[in-house]
């Protein structure tokens, strides 16, 4: 696949904006289908807005743009699916001047029939008016900083908890890998802050896996958001994690469509679109034709993820039977495998005696979420 020129060079911001667009897509119609019965309002929060790195007058390459764009897209299938009226706001905080300026500039001319509102400034600062303006509507919330500084865990913490937010955050592990055991004070102070730390430090020695568990326990505990994930995105060239992008949710739908969306673009797409940056300026390796299947890193992820389910599955088990919509989130919070993947693993180990899936039918081959899933009688004594 040929991305686009203005992503040339920034990959990685490209991939992002793909799971941004994906996510933030089918959220957006989801939480619309509730003007079939009451008024809706909803809501995209950019709480670093930028613009960072426009190659594009229209700012396409932008997350204002993919925000404003997305939900124009719901508001308008529902009004076409059925008259229902969806009422949209937008909220982009930026503390940089002259990006600020930009953003205003922009908006002059690309906000129609969306209620928009710029903030000037630290995100920290707007966060008490931003939950104001907010209310109670849904609102998807990306936390997208250029490093981990004004991002804590204690301005995202107030904003995430409700029930109808979701909230993505940009956690750049390049940056953060390099200065994660650094002494100096006010490093290990802003770091403590983005972790929900206090005045605690991150325990030394954390390898990347370490690192975004203990991200990801501090953004369900300190926010109050009981379904955290994460995917990676990689370097465009090399072999190693760029950056990850951490959901947190308060519905088990949400993680179904991460994992599929993180299956669609870091695993497919990325697989081309490294591949070209690769290629790119060297025409001889694109004339051999030989790309990856899926991107390798995000193969490696979920191969491990497939190898560990059936240790995960039983270590749930062995605490009791449990209803299927209940285990298999459980799995996907932490493993880079989608819902069919697991169903999978699960059909064949019921077949092969390791769990047994309750109330399955002669010609169901794979658990629904209303079975109970349990551990066979003899493996209980």
């Amino acid at each position: 696949m040929a991305i686009r020129k203005e992503y040339e060079g920034r990959e990685q911001t490209y991939l992002k904006h793909r799971v941004l667009q994906e996510y933030l897509r089918p959220w957006a119609h989801k939480l619309g289908s509730f003007a079939r019965y009451k008024a809706t309002k909803l809501w995209y929060v950019d709480c670093f807005a930028g613009p960072w790195k426009s190659a594009d007058d229209e700012l396409s390459d932008t997350s204002v743009a993919i925000g404003l764009a997305e939900l124009r897209n719901a508001a308008n299938t529902w009004r076409e699916q059925g008259g229902h009226k969806v009422d949209l706001g937008a909220i982009f905080v930026e503390k940089k001047e002259r990006s600020f300026a930009a953003l205003s500039a922009y908006l002059q001319t690309h906000s129609h029939g969306i209620d928009v509102v710029a903030i000037p400034g630290e995100f920290g600062a707007a966060v008490d008016q931003i939950n104001r303006r907010i209310g109670s509507d849904p609102a998807f919330l990306f936390v997208d900083p250029t490093g981990w500084n004004g991002a804590a865990m204690k301005y995202i913490a107030p904003l995430a908890a409700a029930p109808t937010r979701d909230v993505l955050i940009n956690v750049m592990f390049n940056d953060l890998n390099r200065f994660k055991d650094d002494r100096r004070e006010f490093l290990r102070t802003q770091i403590a802050e983005f972790f929900g730390l206090g005045e605690g430090a991150i325990p030394s020695g954390l390898d990347e896996e370490g690192l975004f568990e203990l991200y990801r326990s501090q953004v369900k505990a300190k926010c109050r958001v009981p379904l955290v994930a994460d995917l990676v995105i990689p370097h465009p060239r090399k072999e190693r994690t760029w950056f990850r992008l951490v959901v947190g949710a308060h519905h088990i739908a949400s993680i179904k469509l991460f994992r599929d969306v993180e299956r669609k673009v870091c695993g497919l797409e990325a697989a081309e679109v490294r591949d070209e940056a690769r290629n790119r300026g060297n025409p001889q390796l694109s004339l051999l034709d030989t790309r990856p299947v899926a991107d390798l890193s995000y193969d490696r992820l979920h191969g491990d993820g497939l190898a560990s389910v059936p240790q995960d599955v039983l270590a749930v088990l062995h605490r009791g039977p449990v209803r299927y919509e209940v285990l298999w989130p459980q799995v996907l919070l932490k493993r880079h495998i989608t819902l069919p993947d697991l169903n999978d693993v699960i059909g064949r180990m019921h077949r092969n005696g390791e769990v047994v899936i309750q109330g399955l039918g002669a010609k169901e081959r794979t658990p629904k979420g209303n079975h109970v899933v349990s551990m066979p009688a003899c493996s209980k004594e």
